[in-house]
């Protein structure tokens, strides 16, 4: 029991004196993602614009090592129109996610209060909504409707974990970063063969350092 008492007393030691050297930050950016889907040898893309928001934690490992796990909520958005003669046709595609990324860094100091690094790691991300809204136009006259991209028999999956990398600079209490990830999870979920569909994002972003 003592023994056990130690290990406990010993790891929350431990675990305090490394809290004490964490690093809160809050911050939020802007989100460029891509829509990939292979039918064989065809492959389609669509683009979505958005931004995130969130908090992380960073944690010094050793050296000029970090790791840094965070929540955020990022909302992606689309719009497209297109004609069939008199016809007018527009859809309006919205998605939020919400994302636990768990990046590793490595840096060193460039000048005082400036630190250069790189980082790396995966994003575990969940689909929390996603809609298209149909509209429909002719003669001046136009009709809308919704569509729940996640309802049932929907073979657009939730899903998905990216994994990326990208380069960053903290000056004083603001850190800056640009990054990618790539999508390893195929969201197609229907029964069709020969069919994949990923995304992939490119991020900028800036945080507030506590």
């Amino acid at each position: 029991m003592k023994k056990i008492a130690t290990v406990i007393l010993a790891a929350a030691m431990l675990l305090s004196g490394v809290s004490a050297f964490a690093q809160a930050s809050v911050g939020a950016g802007y989100v460029n993602s891509t829509d990939r889907t292979k039918v064989g040898n065809t492959l389609s893309t669509s683009a979505t614009n958005g931004f995130y928001a969130g908090v992380g934690y960073t944690l010094p490992l050793a050296g000029g090592l970090n790791v840094t796990p965070g929540l955020n909520y990022m909302m992606l958005l689309s719009s497209g129109a297109d004609a069939i003669g008199p016809l007018g046709l527009k859809g309006d595609l919205q998605e939020h996610y919400l994302n636990i990324p768990v990046r590793f860094d490595y840096g060193a100091e460039l000048a005082p209060g400036v630190r250069g690094f790189v980082y790396a790691g995966p994003t575990l991300s969940f689909g929390l909504a996603s809609s298209t809204k149909l509209t429909a136009s002719i003669a001046g006259y136009s009709a809308d409707k919704v569509f729940d991209n996640y309802s049932d028999g929907s073979d657009y999956g939730r899903m998905d974990v990216l994994l990326g990398g990208g380069i960053g600079v903290d000056v004083n209490k603001i850190r800056f970063t640009v990054g990618y990830d790539c999508g390893l999870l195929n969201r197609y979920t229907g029964s069709a063969t020969n069919t994949a569909r990923h995304r992939n994002q490119l991020t900028a972003g800036l945080a507030l350092l506590f």
